[in-house]
Formats: structure tokens, C-alpha cells, sequence
């Protein structure tokens, strides 16, 4: 890709040097811009050293007066907890701060013949709404790239004339930093208290996510306004005459009457109404081939999407029954015994473990790990369906108070916690491996953690 950046002193830092920081070395590959990069991390360090990058370690105050601009990786503080020294270098030497999905936002608009971009952001089953749309444009026409926070890096996509849609799957931690934002259609799909430390709270990650729409300003604002967050979104971008954006609501547990277009889940029905008037009715469920209600809402918000390109309805539905879903997300591995082993590793928050429990009966679960911060058990409604709780991590202990009168086991790792549950389980149950925790207490990140359940189910 060739992409341009509006250089004064022409000298851009990078910091970070994993899989964004190295796509963005890459991007500025053939230029005439002079780099200088760090990461705190020596290995990363250590893997370009002999690739003619300039490592310099941007903690150091002295070196800014030449730098125009700082790209920063996702995981890097921005602001909270505690800014990243380079950073606070950044502000106080009046340096813009940027990622690579601004900089990817800011040069398409000097393109003639550009991609469309759809964008999806939400605290859950962004990968599996973004994977979902991707794989229906691809199956009707294979001319869509997937990328953001799955698949490639934005700076990695050809974006060559064959291609005509981008898919991205954008973080709260690309969105924040991003100076550029502008996606032709921009999807909100929920909220929940996840990376409340990194955002400085549920205020800062909400709006975090809202710089999408706000700043983005899309042809099209999908919104599912089933939490006050996305109610609020929605009137926002709706009631504001400053945001030219179509908002498209979406709720899936009553029919939405005042919004302009809505789009409601009714009894398996997707329904859609224009100024009150239903103008489409479908039963969407049977093309749908993922578990749980949560799945049902995404494929609605994909159908929705791939409906605002005018591809056919039925098109849309009879590409979308062979999608068969993403590894960790609700993920059967096996059944033994008329005993059904589930790894939803990816449930790394406490609301999407109870989307996940919500799917399934006679569950054994097999939960904990590193507690986020805010997070709450909350699952009075389900608690009938849970025979036994097998807790895991360095979180086991907290955690055990909110089960107080269910019947628990302390297994402090998975090993003990998966040979337990089917030890214990009987023809019929479903062993259900939905930390609502992150990972990295005992884990490298959620994969790893998915990979070791299925490994153990396979060796039973």
C-alpha cells in the first residue's frame, strides 16, 4: 500500500514493534520518512536490530524536537492508567499522536476509487459480526478484506480495485487514539465493564467507542439500543442535526416503534419498519448456524448490513447458513459419553459467560481466571441451569462469594478443573468453558487458554 502522511519535520516515532508497529514500519517502508522506534519489550527489540530500523528508546525526553508525530500500538497506556512516558513526551512537545487507523482513515480519502468500509466496535461478538458480514460478501462476490483488531493489520490490506468492501473490527484502544475516523457504515453492538482501567472507567470506555460515530460521522449508524448506552447513542446521532448519519436501531427484546428505521428480533422474526411502517419480515433463525440468542442479534446486525449494499435478502440468508462460526467463541469440541464439552475462551468478561450459559443446559462451568476491573457476577436468572461451578485462577477465591449456596469446586487451574467436571458430569450435561476472566493470570491470551480446554477434552 502507498499511503501518504502530511510531514512537517519528517520524523515519525513508533512505539510498539509487535504485529501493528511492524505494519506500520512496513507501511513506511519506501518513503522518505525517517523513523525512530522502541519497544520496552527487548525481544521485540532484539528481532529488528538487523533490519536497518533506528531503536531509540522513546522515554527519553531529548530527542523530540525533530519528531512530527507518534503512532502508538493498541496495548500501549495512553492515558490511563498511566500514560506511557513516551507519550506524556508526545503532549508536552506539542506532537501529534496518532495510530495506524487514523492513518489509514486519513488516506483514503485522497483515493479515487475507494473500498467501503464497515467498521463494528462493542464490548462482545465483534469478531463474530465482522467475521459473519466478511464471509457473506466474500461468498457472493470475493471482493471483501477483513482486518483492524482480527485478521490483518489495516496497513496490510491491498485495497487494490478488485477489492470493494473493508471489514474491520475496531477496539476501544484503536478508536480512543485514532485522529481520523470515517467508515461509510459503523456498527454499536453492546456494553460491558471491560478495560474500565485503561479507559479511566465505564464513562471513558463508552465514549471510547462512541469517537467512532461522533467523530466518524458514517452514511450509516447501526446501533443495538437494547442497554441505556447504546439508547443514548442512538438519540444522539439521531436528535443532533450536526450529524448527518442514518441510524438504523436495533433491539432484540421489544418492537422499537420511535426511531425513523428500526430493525427488532420478534419471536425469531427480523422485522424492519421505516417511519412506523414494517416494510421486511423473515425468519432469520433457521439460516442462523450459531448457538444462542446473542448469535441470533449478531447475524441480525450482519443480514442488516449486507442488506444497506443491496445485495438480495436471499442471498444474504442462504451465504449466511454456512458460516460455522470462529475458534473459542461457543465452541463444540467433542461429546463423550452423551457428556458435550463447550470452550468459549473468548468469554472474557463476565456478561458474555452469562450470554454463553444462557445457550445451554445441565451446565457444569468452568470459570475464573484474572478478574477485570468492575466486572460483576451477575447470574441470578440462570442459576438453575448451573449443576456445579468449577472455579480456575488467580481470581477463584473473589469469585467464590458471589456462588454462595451453589455447589463449587476450588480448582485452581484447568487441568484439575476439566478432569473434575467429567468426573462429576452425568449423560446430558454440557461442561462449559466460559472464563468471564481474562487470561493472562495463567495464559499468554485467550487462544492459548482455548487451545489447553481442547486439548484436555481430546486426551479424556
Amino acid at each position: 500500500m502507498n499511503y501518504k502522511i502530511n510531514t512537517k519535520k519528517r520524523t515519525v516515532a513508533v512505539l510498539g514493534l509487535g504485529i501493528t508497529g511492524k505494519s506500520i514500519i512496513d507501511y513506511f517502508k519506501n518513503s522518505e520518512i525517517e523513523l525512530i522506534c522502541w519497544d520496552d519489550d527487548l525481544i521485540k527489540r532484539k528481532q529488528l536490530i538487523n533490519q536497518k530500523i533506528k531503536l531509540h528508546n522513546l522515554s527519553d525526553p531529548e530527542i523530540w524536537a525533530d519528531i512530527d508525530t507518534l503512532l502508538i500500538s493498541p496495548g500501549i497506556p495512553y492515558l490511563y492508567p498511566k500514560a506511557h512516558p513516551a507519550v506524556i513526551n508526545a503532549l508536552e512537545n506539542s506532537v501529534r499522536i496518532d495510530n495506524d487507523i487514523g492513518l489509514f482513515f486519513k488516506n483514503m480519502i485522497n483515493k479515487n476509487k475507494k473500498p467501503l468500509t464497515i467498521c463494528v466496535t462493542g464490548s462482545n461478538g465483534k469478531s463474530t459480526t465482522t467475521s459473519l458480514i466478511n464471509h457473506i460478501l466474500n461468498s457472493i462476490s470475493n471482493n471483501s478484506e477483513l482486518g483492524g483488531n482480527i485478521g490483518r493489520p489495516v496497513l496490510e490490506l491491498n485495497n487494490n480495485k478488485s477489492i470493494k468492501f473493508n471489514v474491520l473490527e475496531l477496539s476501544s484502544y484503536q478508536i480512543e487514539i485514532a485522529n481520523f475516523l470515517s467508515p461509510d457504515i459503523a456498527i454499536f453492538l453492546n456494553l460491558s465493564s471491560d478495560h474500565l482501567e485503561r479507559h479511566g472507567g465505564i464513562g471513558g470506555y463508552f465514549n471510547a467507542k462512541a469517537r467512532l460515530f461522533y467523530y466518524g460521522l458514517p452514511k450509516f449508524s447501526i446501533i443495538n439500543i437494547d442497554q441505556p448506552e447504546g439508547r443514548y447513542l442512538a438519540n444522539i446521532l439521531e436528535k443532533n442535526s450536526n450529524m448527518n448519519t442514518q441510524v438504523i436501531c436495533l433491539s432484540s427484546n421489544k418492537t422499537n416503534t420511535n426511531s425513523k428505521w428500526s430493525i427488532s428480533l420478534e419471536d425469531d422474526l427480523i422485522v424492519e419498519r421505516k417511519d412506523g411502517l414494517e416494510t421486511f419480515r423473515y425468519n432469520i433463525h433457521q439460516y442462523v448456524n450459531l448457538p444462542g440468542e446473542h448469535n441470533l442479534m449478531n447475524s441480525c446486525i450482519a443480514f442488516i448490513t449486507c442488506k444497506l449494499l443491496q445485495i438480495n435478502s436471499t442471498q444474504i440468508l442462504n451465504n449466511m447458513i454456512n458460516f460455522k462460526g470462529l475458534p473459542h467463541r461457543a465452541e463444540f469440541v467433542r461429546k463423550i459419553n452423551e457428556v458435550s464439552f463447550i470452550n468459549d475462551s473468548k468469554a472474557t468478561n463476565m456478561d458474555s459467560a452469562l450470554k454463553s450459559i444462557m445457550t445451554y443446559d445441565r451446565i457444569r462451568w468452568i470459570v475464573g481466571g484474572q478478574k477485570k476491573d468492575g466486572d460483576k457476577v451477575n447470574i441470578e436468572s440462570q442459576k438453575k441451569k448451573i449443576r456445579k461451578i468449577y472455579l480456575i485462577g488467580s481470581s477463584s477465591f473473589e469469585l467464590s462469594k458471589s456462588f454462595d449456596g451453589m455447589d463449587y469446586s476450588m480448582c485452581i487451574n484447568l487441568d484439575n478443573a476439566v478432569e473434575r467436571a467429567f468426573k462429576d458430569s452425568e449423560p446430558g450435561d454440557t461442561i462449559l468453558f466460559a472464563p468471564g476472566c481474562a487470561s493472562f493470570d495463567q495464559f499468554e491470551n485467550f487462544e492459548k487458554r482455548g487451545e489447553k480446554f481442547c486439548e484436555l477434552v481430546n486426551f479424556l
